[in-house]
């Protein structure tokens, strides 16, 4: 299938960020991407309202890196310790997953998605880890993450804790990423969502994200269209 040509409406893992103009798999837009809103075509108008964006669009997403750098500083901060069953031969009884990660962070007052910490595997084994997080696109943040026996104390068990493992906890960025791109252009049909109908302002999935509505000098919210207008352009924008 042929590619098209898009503009980001969101932070797309795998993909780029808002503003951002990219080919993908025609399929790829109108199946999934078009109808959530995330992208829209690149038409002449809408690549003019881009323009006219521009500077509002790169503000703001200095901003999101700025908070998102200070996140990654925070997770830094804060090691997990998990208290576990060992059996005979030290084998654990059960596992540490990312849900395991994301709810002890969450009684700490971070609430971070768990499709967002990259394990490649569930944590089997006693020790420390280094396990990644994708606070942003382009960000990544990491948690010392420490299992140990539950009737260990606590000196005991760090003084014997295996070095920090990284072989569990490497990203899996080929999850969200978007689908290979393939060769030869395509027009986007008429209908299409015009640029400036849906935004975000965190990364996640994009099975997860709901976007909001582009502030285009205060009349952005509600521009909404069918899949098909060629030149599709924010309702009210002088294009």
């Amino acid at each position: 299938m042929a590619k098209v040509k898009v503009i980001l409406q969101a932070d797309i893992a795998g993909l780029g960020e808002e503003g951002d103009v990219k080919e993908v798999a025609g399929g790829y837009a109108r199946n999934y991407l078009l109808p959530r809103k995330l992208v829209a075509p690149a038409t002449k108008g809408n690549m003019r309202v881009l323009e006219q964006q521009r500077s509002q669009i790169e503000t703001k997403q200095e901003q999101y890196r700025v908070e998102a750098r200070a996140l990654a500083d925070r997770l830094a901060t804060m090691p997990l310790d998990f208290p576990v069953r060992v059996g005979e031969q030290g084998r654990l009884y059960g596992s540490i997953t990312g849900q395991d990660i994301a709810e002890r962070l969450k009684g700490q007052g971070v609430e971070i998605d768990r499709r967002t910490i990259e394990l490649r595997e569930p944590l089997r084994a006693l020790g420390a880890y280094d396990v990644p997080v994708r606070v942003a696109h382009a960000v990544t943040g990491h948690i010392r993450v420490t299992l140990r026996d539950q009737n260990a104390p606590v000196a005991v068990a760090a003084e014997h804790a295996a070095p920090v493992a990284a072989e569990h906890a490497a990203p899996v960025a080929a999850e969200h990423a978007a689908p290979p791109a393939e060769s030869g252009p395509e027009q986007l049909g008429e209908d299409a969502v015009p640029v400036g109908a849906a935004s975000v302002d965190t990364v996640v999935p994009a099975s997860e994200i709901a976007p909001e509505p582009f502030q285009n000098s205060g009349q952005g919210a509600g521009a909404e269209a069918a899949v098909g207008e060629t030149d599709a352009e924010i309702p009210g924008s002088d294009v």
